[in-house]
């Protein structure tokens, strides 16, 4: 299997105006912060107030950083652990709990769906920035298109269902999207 190098994670994402570094530091912050707004037994309008900060002036902020020189072996064991986090809190979070999104406050299932999203489309920035081939799996990306994308326009290939959705193909890149992360157990929807 081809990795990204350890030297490469200064690399621009494919699509982004961030590195690589960045993008991960995007997902781990995401999946972080989407597992914090179910673990507490108080919900919150917003994310959890925790100090953002810069490690590059002008650049991405965020909450979650990986260390600065770190390879990719490193790099991979922050998102293990994050995004344990993330399973954890679904897997055990109460079934009436709801956190808090602009796109609409999400139950258990659509911060999965949403922590699936981010990190299969930003996984797809960054190995393709690396001439790595990259397609999430149909049978992760179907549900989470289903969840939070239900108005999307369907075929018989999810992943590229999910990239059309998100702008991420030739004939949608740059459009405006969004996904509907409101509760189907209660809570505010999008519509």
């Amino acid at each position: 299997m081809k990795l990204v190098p350890d030297d490469g994670w200064a690399t621009p994402a494919n699509g982004l105006d961030w590195t690589c570094r960045e993008t991960m530091a995007h997902i781990l912050d995401d999946l972080g912060f989407y597992a914090m707004l179910l673990s507490g037994a108080h919900r919150i309008e917003g994310y959890a107030p925790l100090m953002e900060f810069t490690p590059v002036p002008g650049r991405i902020e965020g909450t979650l950083w990986p260390e600065e020189d770190a390879g990719t072996e490193i790099m991979l064991n922050c998102l293990d652990a994050v995004g344990g986090l993330l399973v954890a809190v679904v897997a055990t979070a109460p079934p009436d709990r709801i956190g808090w999104h602009p796109y609409g406050n999400p139950d258990r299932s659509a911060l999965a769906s949403m922590g699936i999203v981010e990190l299969v489309l930003h996984t797809h920035d960054i190995l393709s920035a690396h001439s790595i081939d990259y397609r999430g799996l149909a049978e992760v990306v179907s549900p989470s298109l289903d969840r939070i994308f239900p108005h999307a326009t369907r075929t018989d290939d999810p992943w590229h269902d999910l990239l059309t959705a998100t702008g991420r193909t030739p004939a949608t890149r740059g459009a405006a999207w969004k996904w509907d992360s409101g509760s189907r157990t209660g809570g505010d929807r999008v519509e």
